[in-house]
């Protein structure tokens, strides 16, 4: 059965924020958004405060960087709080974390079980790999703000900082190579397959559940968006959604099937 099937269009693929100020210069729009959303402020007090600034802008005729200043001090200025701990749901963060080793797990136990001994070798730099992918789990979860301001405003430190945490995995394997013991294949595979499984429960339950959505409405819009998604139900909005909730199952088939392909070309 297709979820989507019969869906109504995602609310925030209808809604497009620049028509919510459009005598307002569209730069100063879309720094205005992306700070207020680098600062957690939801979508329809963003909203709000664009038909704010389109209201006066429309009357008055003013520019809109000689009436309210530079876009990134006025989201800071307009936003009112931080967004509560309450609107991320913890089930959606521990889905992530359950996906993440899932993924790890299934990936090593299958490359051996299908194409090796069926006996995993663990090593020093295996264990340090799996360390530094819990470690990158808890660094997006306990600071997710800092880390999506440095992606926006220092994309190439971002980058570096990437490259970075790949070499040093890649060097943990190449460095710390002495065996510690083995673990058989068959019993890692599945239990990388149960994580998966239940990190993909967890995150359609959320999505399911209009989790994902925080799409940026003015107030003539909020009716409609809301109405939207009581008509949705239980389903996710959007394709998006969809592919965000089996990231890590589709993730890990792909690294299954690139060793198969691997192994062929050896």
């Amino acid at each position: 059965m297709n979820p989507m099937r019969g869906r109504p269009t995602s609310p925030t693929a209808r809604v497009d924020y620049a028509r919510l100020a459009p005598s307002v210069a569209k730069d100063w729009v879309e720094e205005f958004v992306l700070e207020q959303r680098l600062l957690g402020v939801p979508g329809p007090l963003i909203g709000d405060a664009l038909a704010l600034v389109e209201s006066h802008v429309a009357e008055s005729g003013e520019p809109v960087r000689e009436a309210f200043g530079d876009p990134k001090a006025y989201a800071r200025q307009a936003a009112p709080s931080r967004r509560i701990e309450g609107d991320r749901d913890p089930w959606w963060l521990v889905g992530l974390g359950l996906g993440l080793v899932g993924m790890f797990l299934t990936g090593v136990g299958a490359d051996e079980w299908l194409f090796g001994s069926g006996q995993i070798e663990v090593t020093a730099g295996l264990l340090v790999s799996g360390g530094l992918l819990l470690a990158a789990f808890a660094v997006l979860v306990l600071a997710t703000d800092a880390v999506l301001r440095l992606a926006v405003e220092r994309t190439r430190t971002f980058l570096g900082v990437c490259a970075v945490y790949c070499a040093a995995v890649v060097a943990a394997h190449l460095v710390l190579g002495d065996g510690i013991g083995r673990w058989s294949a068959v019993p890692v595979t599945a239990v990388g397959v149960g994580l998966l499984v239940l990190s993909t429960v967890l995150q359609w339950r959320t999505a399911s559940h209009g989790g994902l959505d925080d799409p940026i409405t003015g107030p003539a819009q909020q009716t409609e968006v809301e109405g939207a998604r009581a008509a949705a139900g239980s389903g996710a909005a959007g394709l998006l959604g969809w592919l965000t909730v089996f990231l890590f199952p589709i993730l890990t088939v792909l690294m299954v099937a690139l060793s198969w392909v691997l192994h062929l070309l050896a």
